[in-house]
């Protein structure tokens, strides 16, 4: 039996570009390669695709639920991970059974072991590894449909040698600079890499120049494009710490909206705000994808969605929440969702960190009005960051303000102090800007409640 442990610690010797990524490194032929030595276990399913610089791990796993709600076994692909390394490689958000991994990690070990024996100069990535991972788990446990998340960009990522029925793009912004342009028209260019000749894809509302590209790409594939904004009528929905009650209805006139006998009506699990949006894009995937799933079977599927580290409430007196939002509009969105929870008067505790590429200097107007007390630190130990241009652009920006600022390298301390605050304080807490703090943040306060009560 190889357990997940065994198999993370074999996995440890090969470059990981979620640690840092090498663009030059990126070869597709390379992945064509490994996949053909396993026979092509991607082509054994039906696939759908989904990129973009947020939201695409959410509605990755809409999607897988309201698939598996229809009856279909879909496998789903989503990166990073929170808490355990199988939240990447899932039956809609719950795990295969330990023998199911077991007998993919033991193949793709042998079979990489052989390859790098052959030829050492081919340099296999931690990436590629575990996306061949998840296509022989998907064939070997024989899923209906499989949903593959976009790890980074879309043209030149591990995930784009599978050939989908339906794909997704999410709202696009400056991210990843260094590795995929510095322009919102290269970056698009590089997430339209996942338009397939032929293949409907469904495209969440964009900024002109990223739409042009869409459009352009659209047709130079011959590629069906629903744009939401065109597809959408209304959308109305109402957040409490009970969940994101929502309602939806789209243009009759549209291709998409003549599927729908009625509005949509659902409760998420996923608080954030913009997930009412995100839901909407996949309620019109799912129907267009398999028309015969009834409406009311897709509106269960979606309540039924959770992710880990998606504004998730960890206490609810006083609310602390943990978010894995890492861009501009993402924080933006994530602080009005707290915002509305919290009420317009009630100041709160931030802890923030984030990756090395983001965009610090215009992270911190984000938090002037809601925020009194601020937190930096880094992303754990695991993921590259800079701690000394986050500290410039907060101490820049904040110099003279009544506002706090508590900067160390020491994440477990801050997460710490910053929860020991919030509980005695009675102060709400939102810790943010990475998915690896967040993770850091669970462990560490799953055992700070245990002390303080």
């Amino acid at each position: 039996m190889i357990s997940t442990e065994i198999f993370t610690k074999w996995l440890e010797q090969f470059i990981n570009f979620e640690r840092e990524p090498k663009k030059d490194l990126l070869n597709l032929d390379k992945m064509r390669f490994y996949a053909e030595r396993f026979g092509n276990p991607q082509n054994a399913y039906k696939t759908i695709h989904v990129a973009g610089s947020k939201g695409k791990g959410s509605v990755s796993t809409m999607i897988s639920t309201c698939l598996s709600e229809a009856g279909f076994k879909t496998g789903l692909y989503t990166s990073p991970h929170v808490e355990d390394f199988r939240e990447r490689v899932s039956l809609a958000g719950t795990f295969f059974s330990d023998d199911a991994y077991s007998k993919a990690y033991l193949e793709v070990m042998e079979v990489f072991e052989q390859i790098v024996a052959e030829n050492p100069a081919t340099d296999p990535t931690w990436f590629e590894i575990v996306t061949c991972l998840s296509f022989i788990i998907f064939r070997n446990e024989a899923v209906d449909y499989a949903v593959f998340e976009v790890g980074l960009g879309g043209r030149l990522d591990t995930t784009n040698i599978i050939n989908p029925c339906v794909c997704a793009i999410m709202p696009i912004e400056l991210e990843h600079c260094q590795y995929l342009g510095d322009t919102l028209a290269k970056i698009a260019f590089e997430k339209a890499g996942i338009i397939k000749h032929g293949v409907p894809f469904f495209c969440f509302e964009q900024n002109e120049e990223a739409l042009q590209v869409f459009q352009k790409t659209a047709d130079k594939q011959n590629a069906p494009m629903f744009y939401m904004p065109d597809l959408v009528e209304s959308l109305e929905y109402k957040i409490s710490l009970a969940g994101l009650q929502m309602s939806a209805s789209y243009k009759k006139d549209s291709p998409v909206g003549s599927l729908f006998e009625k509005p949509l009506h659902t409760t998420l699990k996923l608080l954030d705000e913009v997930q009412a949006k995100n839901a909407t894009l996949v309620a019109a995937l799912v129907k267009y994808t398999e028309p015969s799933i009834p409406q009311h079977v897709i509106e269960s599927g979606l309540s039924k969605a959770w992710l880990l580290g998606r504004f998730e409430v960890l206490r609810k007196e006083p609310l602390v929440v943990v978010d894995g939002a890492h861009t501009i509009a993402s924080l933006s969105l994530s602080v009005s969702t707290f915002k509305k929870l919290i009420g317009e008067k009630e100041k709160g505790i931030l802890v923030l960190a984030c990756a090395e590429d983001k965009d610090v200097e215009h992270f911190a107007p984000l938090f002037e009005r809601d925020f009194d007390c601020i937190y930096l630190t880094i992303p754990g130990s695991f993921k590259k960051s800079n701690l000394e241009r986050l500290q410039k652009a907060f101490e820049n920006y904040y110099a003279g303000k009544p506002h706090t600022l508590t900067i160390s390298p020491d994440f477990h301390a801050i997460i710490t102090d910053a929860y020991s605050k919030s509980t005695q304080n009675k102060k709400p807490l939102l810790i943010a800007g990475s998915f690896y703090l967040v993770g850091e943040a669970k462990k560490l306060i799953g055992q700070c409640s245990e002390l303080l009560g």
